[in-house]
């Protein structure tokens, strides 16, 4: 069962910047946090204290579009009792209070929007948007 969830999945490496979740799906080479910004959200870290000192998480997610990462994101922080819901639940669509790019374009360019699939080597950010009403 494992090798299936690998078979239909992509790896994905997180790296945690201040209001933004960088991803590398299937990177093709050795990821590291050179060049970045070195203030970060904590709670970005949640699911994954361990992960702070090194600041990069690895994880396998079960499908290979944009709509399965996300949706996978949100149920990992979910479990470290976080609000991450990038996808509104009633328009099934991105949140407003989230952007996202893969491979800098807005996914709204790609025909298939969050059903786009990933591949090796794609940059995915997911950036929260900061509203100030309340």
């Amino acid at each position: 069962m494992q090798t299936l969830h690998k078979e239909l999945g992509v790896k994905a490496v997180i790296m945690p910047g201040f209001s933004e979740l960088i991803i590398i799906v299937n990177p093709t080479e050795e990821v590291t946090r050179e060049g970045l910004l070195t203030v970060i959200m904590p709670w970005l870290y949640a699911p994954w204290p361990d992960a702070q000192k090194k600041g990069i998480i690895q994880i396998d997610v079960g499908g290979k579009t944009l709509r399965a990462l996300l949706s996978e994101l949100s149920q990992i922080y979910k479990q470290a009792n976080v609000d991450f819901e990038p996808i509104d639940l009633q328009t099934n669509d991105l949140d407003f209070d989230y952007d996202v790019l893969v491979n800098g374009k807005n996914y709204l360019s790609f025909p298939y929007g969050l059903d786009v699939k990933l591949r090796d080597g794609d940059e995915v950010k997911v950036k929260m948007l900061w509203r100030w009403d309340g």
